[in-house]
């Protein structure tokens, strides 16, 4: 029983911290528009001028198109999944901490990515576009993340 205390205090962790999100609206929207969409718009807009990139609401608009970010595919509930399994590790609040913005800055950049690699999808293979958005992307950024918290636990987990 002893070894599970640590998946359940992640479990709890997630219930917590997934039911306060849920309970206020503007975060999610906040989650969406202000720290996704916006970003991904100012970092292809430098990265790509031609493509005229911006910003409305929750939809990413290029010349060539748009992207719509729903719920879910803001990176919530990885960010939300990360901070609970590192707040559970068996490590010194300290590690905790710093882990635990170390696994929130890599979902927001992994995420930036991510939705970068779906709208060039979306507007030159659109055929690969629901693969990648509901299997290919989604799990190379758990296993990307998976591998990140497995090496910090392991590198600095209580005896």
């Amino acid at each position: 029983m002893a070894r599970a205390l640590p998946l359940l205090a992640g479990l709890l962790w997630f219930g917590v911290l997934y039911g306060l999100y849920t309970q206020w609206p503007q975060l999610a929207l906040w989650a969406i528009e202000d720290a996704t969409v916006r970003p991904a718009a100012a970092l292809l807009a430098w990265w790509d001028p031609g493509m005229q990139a911006r910003a409305q609401g929750s939809r990413l608009v290029v010349s060539a198109g748009a992207l719509q970010v729903l719920r879910g595919c803001e990176g919530t509930d990885l960010a939300l999944l990360s901070a609970s399994a590192m707040l559970a590790a068996p490590l010194a609040w300290r590690q905790r901490l710093i882990g635990l913005a170390i696994m929130l800055f890599a979902v927001f950049v992994l995420n930036q990515v991510r939705l970068l690699v779906l709208l060039q999808a979306h507007l030159n293979m659109p055929q690969h576009f629901e693969q990648l958005h509901t299997l290919w992307l989604p799990l190379l950024m758990v296993l990307l993340l998976g591998g990140l918290l497995l090496t910090w636990v392991g590198r600095f987990a209580r005896p």
